[in-house]
């Protein structure tokens, strides 16, 4: 019989730690891709835990609208609903989903206010370049698309907050099919509200109404929908906290898929 001794079972721990530390070293390690079929992208920028080796966390000095909390439970929540949707709709929605912790970059931000090392840069490329292809392959099959991108905050902690910054992420959309495919019965937020879910501002509301200012939608909607220059429109979607526990995010799931798949049989090609 072989013993093996404590301090050996140390050293083999301690040798397969690099190891294990190597097999994230590469951008693409921190960033979840999954390409689709469907005119429907995933964004997931701030739920991840993991650190990127060699790069300190952000200090956000002179650097405005600087936060570093995580959106716990956005991936999870957006893993349900695709898992949902490619069930109802018989196809692979795309996904992009950031497994970096936000501490070290942010990537619903500029470059210039994303990260403060240069060690991040890549991370940064990895997740944007994802998202560029996504929006390009969809442009391309489809002629158009939806980007959602997926957020929480815990301001309004049972509403689920619009950001289409005041209309201009998804001017495309109304441009084809008016506003009524933002907030009317078969848009995403409207069948959100139809299934009891708050939505903030309500569907119900004038075309006129702004969006809460700290949630109407930030870097990735602007880059990436109408306003941007890649024919697809884009929703920031900020899920509240108590939409999240874990009492109700099955819930909120479901009521998700079945919105998009609402949206996408009267509006998407």
């Amino acid at each position: 019989m072989r013993f093996i001794f404590p301090f050996a079972i140390g050293l083999s721990i301690l040798a397969a730690a690099p190891a294990a530390a190597d097999k994230l070293a590469k951008p693409s390690d921190l960033v979840v891709v999954q390409k689709g079929t469907l005119p429907i992208i995933f964004a997931v920028p701030h739920s991840g835990t993991l650190p990127i080796p060699d790069v300190p966390p952000r200090r956000g000095i002179n650097v405005k609208q600087f936060a570093t909390v995580r959106d716990a439970s956005t991936d999870v929540l957006a893993k349900k609903a695709i898992a949902i949707i490619e069930k109802q709709l018989n196809g692979k929605v795309w996904l992009v989903l950031a497994r970096f912790d936000r501490k070290y970059l942010d990537p619903n931000r500029p470059r210039a206010r994303s990260y403060e090392s240069d060690k991040a840069k890549p991370v940064y490329d990895a997740y944007h370049d994802a998202l560029i292809a996504a929006c390009k392959a969809v442009k391309a099959k489809h002629g158009a698309g939806l980007l959602l991108d997926i957020h929480g905050q815990g301001k309004y902690e049972s509403y689920l907050c619009r950001g289409t910054q005041n209309g201009k992420s998804v001017k495309l959309l109304r441009q084809r099919h008016g506003w009524q495919a933002v907030v009317g019965k078969n848009s995403v937020l409207g069948r959100m509200e139809r299934a009891g879910i708050k939505v903030l501002p309500s569907c119900d509301s004038s075309e006129e109404t702004r969006e809460p200012p700290e949630f109407n939608g930030g870097y990735t909607v602007s880059e990436y929908g109408s306003s941007g220059g890649y024919g697809i429109d884009a929703i920031q979607l900020e899920f509240g906290s108590h939409l999240r526990d874990r009492a109700a995010i099955a819930k909120t799931a479901s009521a998700l898929a079945d919105a998009i798949e609402a949206f996408h049989d009267a509006y998407l090609p």
